[in-house]
């Protein structure tokens, strides 16, 4: 019999991906290039950058798809925005909106990325830590156009990613790493770009102290040149799309910036 893990995507809450392995994972303590900073401090640097490169100040509302547990969403509230956080994983959900208990100028929201609820209009829509890429390139597109429609006019919409073409290609995000993690253990990465679909087809394994291993399903992602994401941004309807290396806008992208971050206004 086929299990119920099998028949839905790996990026669903039942596809054995998002779900409490990938939460202790993501508290690595050597982390996905940002030197050795903790979860906390790293959250409070991307919630930073985007505030800083979005030109956003207290009040201004933000759209964070998808949201996940809602690191970043508690983060940018923190900041004084009006944040609403869109996943459909329930359970992230859930512990979102525990961390964010007491914050009124959080909502979070239970949908598909590619079918948002109806929104206020936002001035910025943020996607981060790795978090486009998960559907076809029609779909992602579709995606996109739905960021379009939910932003005010001269609205931003901010990509956020680790993972690149010239990096996985250079080996600068290596086939295989394993990084200790805050709870005890280590996390082992294995990855390779399929250069025929351009996906990073990778599958995580947490090892704890007693040699335990737990192993999450196999995830594939589509991966983007710079160019090309700003192409479809532009395709989707956004009117200018640019790519910077890092969280300052005097970090212009080039193939070895430890980030790609592209910024698009409506």
């Amino acid at each position: 019999m086929t299990s119920v893990r099998q028949q839905v995507p790996w990026w669903h809450e039942d596809g054995g991906f998002f779900g409490d392995l990938y939460r202790e994972a993501d508290h690595s303590l050597h982390t996905f290039f940002a030197g050795d900073r903790g979860n906390d401090a790293r959250t409070e640097q991307e919630a930073s950058g985007v505030i800083r490169l979005c030109g956003l100040s207290p009040g201004d509302r933000v759209l964070d798809c998808p949201c996940g547990y809602g690191r970043h969403s508690v983060a940018l509230a923190r900041h004084g925005l009006r944040v609403t956080g869109v996943d459909i994983n329930r359970r992230f959900l859930r512990t979102a909106r525990s961390a964010g208990r007491g914050c009124s100028s959080l909502d979070f929201r239970h949908a598909d990325m590619r079918d948002l609820p109806p929104l206020e209009p936002m001035d910025a829509v943020v996607n981060l830590f790795y978090s486009f890429g998960f559907f076809s390139p029609e779909e992602d597109l579709e995606v996109l156009r739905g960021f379009v429609r939910c932003l005010k006019p001269g609205g931003r919409f901010l990509m956020h990613t680790m993972v690149t073409v010239p990096a996985l290609l250079t080996g600068r995000i290596p086939a295989e790493e394993t990084r200790p993690l805050a709870g005890g253990g280590t996390l082992t990465i294995r990855r390779r770009l399929n250069e025929g679909t351009m996906r990073e087809e990778g599958q995580w394994t947490l090892t704890d102290a007693g040699g335990h291993q737990r192993t999450t399903t196999p995830y594939d992602v589509r991966i983007y040149h710079a160019e090309e994401f700003a192409a479809l941004c532009r395709t989707a309807g956004f009117t200018d799309a640019r790519s910077y290396g890092g969280w300052d806008d005097t970090l212009p992208y080039h193939d070895d910036s430890p980030f790609l971050i592209v910024l698009a206004t409506r």
